[in-house]
């Protein structure tokens, strides 16, 4: 008996001698776990280990630091129920939010008018052409033979058209450039539609003066119309514009107009054009109708487009560059949107615009 209990004395030291051993390996694994995980953690930028909260002992560490897992190195056969506290969540844990890509809160109105006005290439800053000026037709019949016929004058003067230019930038930091190519793709795309809306808004507008564009509505002769109903008065300038030798070929209003216009019902409160399930096209009187915010509510354009041309000096181009101020040195690349463009009218009786009072 006694042979026996010392058998069992010498295994039961063995055991504990090896759990021991495994205890100070699991304590070193642990150890080097936790090590990679706050290297891991640093180099990430993350303070704390991945977000952890200082004061919270890990998983591992609170098993085998507790009284079960102990008992069970000394003989225990099995560790029982072990608690472990602070759960994670929410408040234990630094939840980092998922972004979305990319950028939001951009609307963008259609930019048409570039794509309706006929372009002209142009190589200087400043566009020169003839105009008429005050020519009136003096041809007549010759009564008698031997009589002197009729003599025209041919009256002109030159006009001169600026070439403008609309630019602007921002700056970004090279590394946002490089992890995010969608957003350096949306950035380019915002800078080159807020100089084409810019451009848009001159062509219209502009009040010219020295690197300015002189806009559509500053030139345009001014109509005063008999009629009372907007699609009347519109009707009526396109057939004074014909009586004088034009073609109207395009009609230019903001979309609040279009809509009043495009709303008017007759006695009957049936539509006059089209219907809400089935509106009417953009168009009055044959003629094209083009609706945008940049020209004010209240006044219309009705043109000849032969009579008009953007002069494209040099079109709308992005370009980036880490050599402005001190980019190289603070790792940013300004970026830059900017184009060169100029409007010529070439007979301003062809361009008519009516005000409503």
């Amino acid at each position: 008996m006694t042979d026996y209990a010392e058998q069992v004395k010498n295994e039961l030291e063995k055991i504990n001698d090896f759990a021991h051993g495994r205890m100070k390996d699991f304590e070193k694994e642990i150890s080097g776990m936790k090590e990679q995980m706050i290297d891991l953690a640093q180099k990430g930028g993350i303070p704390n280990g991945f977000g952890v909260k200082a004061n919270n002992e890990s998983v591992a560490a609170q098993f085998v630091q507790s009284p079960q897992f102990k008992s069970m190195l000394t003989g225990a056969p099995t560790t029982g129920r072990v608690e472990v506290k602070a759960t994670i969540t929410s408040a234990t844990h630094d939840v980092q939010a998922e972004r979305a890509p990319g950028l939001f809160n951009n609307p963008q109105r259609a930019l048409s008018l570039l794509s309706v006005l006929p372009s002209l290439a142009v190589n200087t800053g400043v566009f020169e052409f003839m105009q008429l000026n005050g020519y009136v037709n003096a041809a007549a019949v010759q009564v008698l033979e031997g009589d002197v016929k009729a003599e025209a004058s041919l009256p002109t003067q030159i006009v001169q058209a600026n070439i403008s230019t609309i630019a602007h930038w921002i700056k970004a930091s090279n590394q946002i450039l490089a992890d995010a190519p969608a957003l350096s793709m949306q950035i380019d795309n915002l800078l080159r539609y807020g100089v084409t809306a810019k451009l848009e808004s001159e062509l219209i507008n502009g009040a010219g003066g020295t690197g300015k564009i002189l806009g559509l509505v500053p030139q345009a002769t001014a109509f005063v119309p008999t009629l009372t109903a907007k699609a009347d008065k519109i009707g009526e300038a396109k057939a004074a514009m014909e009586a004088d030798g034009w073609v109207p070929s395009l009609i230019v209003m903001n979309p609040a107009d279009w809509f009043v216009i495009a709303s008017e019902r007759a006695t009957d409160e049936q539509y006059v054009l089209g219907s809400p399930r089935d509106p009417a096209g953009p168009s009055l009187w044959g003629v094209p109708v083009l609706t945008t915010p940049a020209i004010a509510s209240g006044t219309t354009l009705i043109l000849d487009q032969s009579q008009v041309a953007v002069l494209n000096r040099e079109g709308v181009t992005v370009m980036a560059s880490r050599e402005d101020g001190t980019n190289f040195t603070t790792n940013q690349t300004t970026i830059l949107a900017e184009a060169r463009y100029g409007l010529a009218v070439f007979a301003t009786g062809a361009v008519r615009k009516i005000v409503d009072a």
